[in-house]
């Protein structure tokens, strides 16, 4: 597979992630929104929700190929995700929605990825993977401990995640991200 159109000559700033579908991420911004309306913060829009896998970094466009076939080597399991708490990070400044386990088929699917990225160059972050759902910014001042996630609903029409090779490219306003390709995970995985 090549580029898309016009990505050969850019340098993208690319990652691996769980990507939702049109009705969860909705569902996932509702509930998000009592939460994130109790801090002073910018919301991160809803088609940037994503849970991150595997961060590359700069990548130029032309070697997009190479991680499209990564990505191809399914099947890959469907991840039953299930955001449970609310966690501030002072130094980055976010509120994200935490799980309370870290996931086997995640992890499955986070050794499978470096398993094909490491050969083609791509260093490994060291700290383990912990799944999160990124969902303000920009933290003017630490929000209330007692933050609680709104419900979250799981269609059963639409499988509520994929796996995504994104782009994120850079804006005034904060970085927006596109999906470049995605795959099927197997049944379906709740959030």
């Amino acid at each position: 597979m090549s580029a898309p159109a016009g990505q050969g000559a850019r340098t993208l700033r690319l990652f691996f992630a769980l990507w939702p579908g049109a009705r969860q991420r909705a569902a996932l911004a509702s509930a998000a929104t009592a939460t994130v309306g109790q801090v002073a913060c910018q919301p991160v829009p809803p088609g940037n929700l994503h849970v991150t896998l595997a961060f590359l970094g700069p990548v130029p466009g032309q070697a997009l190929a190479p991680l499209f076939d990564v990505g191809g080597q399914g099947p890959w399991p469907a991840v039953d995700l299930r955001f449970e708490r609310i966690e501030y990070w002072a130094k980055p400044k976010v509120l994200v929605a935490m799980t309370s386990e870290v996931p086997a088929a995640g992890l499955a699917i986070v050794e499978r990825l470096w398993a094909g990225l490491e050969p083609l160059g791509y260093a490994r972050e060291a700290r383990p993977w912990r799944p999160h759902l990124t969902l303000a910014r920009r933290i003017r001042r630490p929000p209330p401990d007692n933050l609680v996630l709104g419900p979250l609903e799981c269609f059963g029409d639409e499988p509520p995640w994929r796996l995504a090779l994104v782009d994120s490219m850079a804006h005034a306003e904060g970085p927006r991200y596109k999906a470049l390709a995605d795959w099927p995970l197997e049944g379906d995985g709740h959030f």
